[in-house]
Formats: structure tokens, C-alpha cells, sequence
């Protein structure tokens, strides 16, 4: 990238051409008028985006969290009529199962919040359970509820068509070009440096994942989040994992699955969650390996045991595929976007706590609003930046709360 193809100045300047970021590019070009430029130090949707289990739950204890995801379901729709070819959303449904009081109290909790936003989803017996996934071990005890409009979708695809649809609507998408600095003039936003050069913005939204602290700092600006370990795993191919079956969520096992191909793709999250410093991050999360269980054995060791109560095929299928990386988790496990406190014109898209696929429509449409200085057309107070008051990012006993968030997770 040469200085000279990079505009001097811009509307809105994007740091992160993450799905997030794409998709807040997409919405701000739906107005037809805005200058918009999109700045990715890798490739796009290349880090945490193309990593995600992709799981598109709509049933939430809070209808305002099931409204984020509904808009991405409505932005997977106007895009394949942009792009003239529909985007392959599978839609098989999700399952939950539990049977311990606790599980049960969340599931109810996510029915009601399912019923208040108008989603379907009902309790189901264990008969009807283990016919909606015949691979599933369902005790007769077992309290089941199944949401049929649940879906799953490729995450590279959902960032690329964001990304492709902004593109031919004139944002300006440039990767391989880092943001070095933010600057400020007068309490507010005046632009970015890059190494190809400064742009000079009254508004930038910072996406940039796990990294999106680091581009804040100088500015004294944060988001309150941290970047905690994701993992999953991916059996060999097997008969009993058909194609096409709901996805399964079994919070007292602490595991989410969902079809991958002939296979199946599993989730856990482990009983201690581990965070990292931003500052110790590497540029590039490709390849990365964590330290304390590079290749995920202890954390698989960690679960099994609960999980073999479901699925008992682990016992005699092989696992394919480990992927591990970085999400951005908050201390209460909800997304934080919105306007950066003390610095007008920042805003942060982060925080999302293994969700970002599902509510990337909903936290693009908001953000888009906020950055045309518009009231959003939805409900995002539970997701203000501030919500905690003032955080250090960095602070061990900070992340050790995020990481927590995401050990006592049940929802997808």
C-alpha cells in the first residue's frame, strides 16, 4: 500500500477490518454519503474472525441481545440480494440441555427472553431431543429446549461479503497497513497515522480485536475488555454426525457443538479461562500456541469427563483439527461498543464475548448511527464502554474477571 492510494481524509476511519469493522463500513456506506476507510494491519477477517464457531443463537436472557442478532440475520439476507447470490446460512436450530437446577434456571431465563423478542423456542422432551440429534446421550430427567431459527454460518464468508458490499458502495478498504497513532485536537478525534501515511478523520472506530487496547492507550482511552483463550476441536468425519442437526449447547458440561461438514466441531470452555496482556500479543494470532497447553490436551482432558455424558462417540472417534485464538471478553460476558468516555468522536467495537459473528449486523447498524450522530434504533445502553466506570485494561486482576466471564458462559 502506497501513501498516495491512501485518502488524506475520511468521515469515519476504521481501525480493524475484522468482521465488526467491516460490517460498521458496510452500514455507513448504506447511506450513500459518507467517506469511509477501513485499515487492516493483516489480511481481512484473517485473526479472530475466521477462527469463530460462527454460532447465530437467537434465544437470550435479554431481548435487547437477541434484537444485535437479529439484525446480523436480516444483514445476512440484504446482502445476498446486494451481492446476487444468498450467503450459505445453515439453519438447523439449537438444542440446550441440562439437568442440574442451575441449568435449568438459565434455560427458562433464556425462553422468557426468547418469548419477549418474539423467537421461538420451547421446551421439548428427551425423546424428541435425541431425534433432533440422534448422536446425543438424553437422559429421561433432562430438561430440553430447542429454538428452531437458530443458525450457523462461515464467518470469512459473512466478513468478506461486509466487506465486498462496502467496497462497491466506495468505502475504501485498505490491509497490510498499520494504524501507529490516533490524534486528538481540541477533546476530540482529529485523525490516524498509518504506515502508509495520516488520514485526517473527526471520527475513527476502533475494531481491532484484541489489539484494540494497544491503539487506544495513547490517547488514555479504553475498552473495558481483555483477550482470553477461545478453543474447539474438530472430529475426524464419522457417520453419526449428519450434516444437517441442530447445533448443541450442554451449559452443565460447559461445551457447545455444531455440524462441520461429515464432522463434528466442539467447543469447551475450561474451568479457569486464561487472559493475556494486550502487550504480550503477538502482531499475527496465525500459529500462535499458548504457553501453559499448546496443542489443547489438558483442556480436553479438562472436559471430557462431562462431555463423554453426551456424547459417548468420543470415545472411539479421532479429533481432526485444534484451533485456538483470541476472544475479547468483558467481566459481565456482554459486548462493549458504543462512544469512548472523554475522547468525542473515538468509539469502540469489542468486548464481545464469543458473539461477534452473531451481533456483528446489530453492533454495525448501531455504530453506524452513532458515527452519523443519529439515536440508535437499538437498544445498546446494556453494552456502554463505561458501564464498568474506569478500568486498566491491563490490570491482572481486571482480566482475571474476563477470563471468569468466559468460564461460567452456558449461553452459544
Amino acid at each position: 500500500m502506497t501513501e498516495r492510494l491512501l485518502p488524506r481524509t475520511a468521515d469515519v476511519v476504521i481501525v480493524g477490518g475484522g468482521i465488526l469493522g467491516l460490517s460498521v463500513a458496510w452500514h455507513l456506506t448504506r447511506t450513500g454519503t459518507v467517506r469511509v476507510v477501513v485499515i487492516e494491519r493483516q489480511s481481512l477477517a484473517s485473526q479472530a474472525s475466521s477462527r469463530a464457531a460462527a454460532l447465530l443463537t437467537l434465544g437470550r436472557a435479554d431481548a435487547r441481545f437477541t434484537r444485535l442478532v437479529q439484525r446480523t440475520f436480516a444483514a445476512i439476507e440484504e446482502l445476498g440480494t446486494i451481492l446476487g447470490e444468498p450467503l450459505p446460512l445453515h439453519r438447523y436450530g439449537s438444542l440446550s440441555v441440562t439437568t442440574t437446577a442451575e441449568g435449568r434456571s438459565g434455560l427458562q431465563a433464556l425462553i422468557d427472553g426468547a418469548t419477549r423478542a418474539g423467537v421461538s423456542c420451547e421446551t421439548v422432551g428427551a425423546a424428541d431431543a435425541r431425534r433432533l440429534v440422534p448422536w446425543l446421550a438424553v437422559t429421561e430427567d433432562a430438561t430440553c429446549a430447542f429454538c428452531p431459527d437458530d443458525a450457523f454460518i462461515d464467518p470469512y464468508l459473512l466478513a468478506s461479503a461486509y466487506g465486498t458490499a462496502a467496497r462497491t458502495a466506495g468505502a475504501t478498504i485498505v490491509s497490510g497497513t498499520a494504524v501507529t497513532g490516533l490524534s486528538v485536537a481540541s477533546g476530540g478525534v482529529s485523525g490516524v497515522s498509518t504506515t502508509a501515511g495520516t488520514i485526517a478523520a473527526p471520527v475513527v472506530v476502533i475494531a481491532a480485536g484484541a489489539w484494540s487496547n494497544l491503539v487506544a492507550a495513547s490517547l488514555g482511552a479504553s475498552v473495558p475488555m481483555a483477550p482470553v483463550r477461545s478453543q474447539y476441536w474438530i472430529t475426524l468425519p464419522d457417520a453419526r454426525f449428519p450434516r444437517q442437526h441442530p447445533s448443541v449447547l450442554l451449559p452443565d458440561a460447559r461445551t457447545y457443538t455444531r455440524p462441520e461438514l461429515d464432522a463434528l466441531l466442539f467447543g469447551i470452555r475450561e474451568a479457569n479461562s486464561v487472559s493475556l496482556d494486550p502487550r504480550q500479543l503477538p502482531d499475527d494470532a496465525s500459529g500462535y500456541a499458548f504457553a501453559d497447553d499448546p496443542d489443547g490436551t489438558a483442556s480436553l482432558e479438562e472436559g471430557l469427563p462431562a462431555l463423554r455424558r453426551h456424547l459417548p462417540a468420543l470415545d472411539d472417534v479421532g479429533i481432526r483439527a485444534y484451533l485456538t485464538g483470541f476472544s475479547t471478553y468483558t467481566p459481565d460476558g456482554l459486548p462493549a461498543f458504543g462512544a469512548a468516555a472523554g475522547v468525542r468522536g473515538l468509539m469502540f467495537a469489542g468486548g464481545c464475548s464469543g458473539a461477534g459473528i452473531a451481533i456483528s449486523g446489530g453492533v454495525g447498524l448501531a455504530l453506524a448511527e452513532l458515527a452519523l450522530g443519529r439515536v440508535p434504533s437499538l437498544a445498546i445502553d446494556p453494552f456502554r464502554c463505561d458501564r464498568f466506570g474506569a478500568v486498566d485494561p491491563f490490570d491482572p486482576a481486571f482480566r482475571a474477571r474476563c477470563a471468569a466471564a468466559r468460564s461460567n458462559k452456558r449461553s452459544g
